[in-house]
């Protein structure tokens, strides 16, 4: 069973978010008031720091996870983390840790514990950086995800499954991926099959679809594609997301259409609440 999958630095899991950095990804998220494509890095910029934390120990960052991050756009499909020629897509946390591209400086308001809120200088380090241009070459990054998965979990059969997470905003502009989707549904390891999230995110107003389990009212192609690439979403996260206030049952899937910049947030921390404590291994 998945949930009896003991994550350690023997036996790691992966993350790897695949992440649409097209034109449309530069309009702006009114529920943020700033592009989607800004949105997104600093949730998963955010994302990276809260998993190097909970791998910081008294002994150093252990390697619990590895991740990578595969943007694409008019540019093709790329390793984002890493701007190193054949660097690996997926690198353990520790690697990831000590590769910041850069540091910016926010101000964000806290209470000083005397029941005042004073603003506090913070410093907010970058892995992954924001791009909006050209098409939506989906199928290609999800070619490359595909063979960036394969390669993993042959070399790490008795680690708990990977798990992918798509963002996008648009239609793929160079065929349907639903069938290479399937193939790296397939892959797996002795604990069971690789998962993928499928998040979209729109500027328009249209109505929002969470965690769905079936696709009877969803009328248009393109969503129902979304909705088949999406895994079955795994029975030990189910009471995670209902407390955040979603509705999710045991057939739901992993998937969000027209999600807000709180959605953003949550599906994240969601899809990398991966399974039981680690031991200290």
């Amino acid at each position: 069973m998945k949930e009896q999958a003991q994550i350690n630095r023997k036996n790691p899991t992966a993350f790897l978010f695949v992440v649409d950095q097209s034109l449309s990804m530069g309009y702006v998220m009114p529920s943020v008031n700033k592009p989607k494509a800004k949105h997104v890095a600093d949730v998963i910029n955010r994302t990276i720091l809260n998993l190097i934390d909970l791998c910081n120990k008294a002994d150093g960052i252990r390697d619990y996870f590895y991740l990578g991050i595969i943007a694409y756009n008019g540019k093709g499909a790329r390793n984002a983390l890493f701007d190193e020629p054949n660097r690996d897509i997926l690198n353990s946390i520790s690697q990831v840790a000590g590769n910041v591209k850069k540091i910016e400086h926010a101000v964000e308001k806290v209470d000083n514990g005397l029941g005042e809120i004073v603003e506090k200088r913070i410093e907010f380090p970058i892995w992954m950086e924001a791009d909006a241009d050209g098409e939506t070459p989906m199928c290609e990054a999800f070619e490359l995800a595909k063979k960036t998965l394969e390669e993993w979990c042959r070399k790490n059969p008795n680690s708990y499954p990977p798990t992918l997470i798509h963002i996008t905003d648009g239609d793929s502009t160079d065929g349907n991926p639903e069938e290479i989707a399937e193939d790296i549904k397939n892959l797996c390891t002795l604990y069971g099959n690789a998962f993928i999230f499928n998040l979209h995110v729109s500027s328009f107003d249209a109505n929002t679809i969470e965690y769905p389990f079936s696709d009877s009212n969803i009328t248009d192609e393109y969503t129902k594609m979304l909705f088949n690439m999406s895994s079955i979403f795994p029975e030990h996260l189910i009471g995670k997301a209902n407390d955040r206030g979603y509705r999710v049952v045991s057939n739901s899937r992993g998937f969000i259409f027209n999600a807000d910049a709180v959605d953003v947030v949550n599906f994240l921390e969601i899809g990398t609440l991966p399974t039981n404590p680690f031991k200290k291994r």
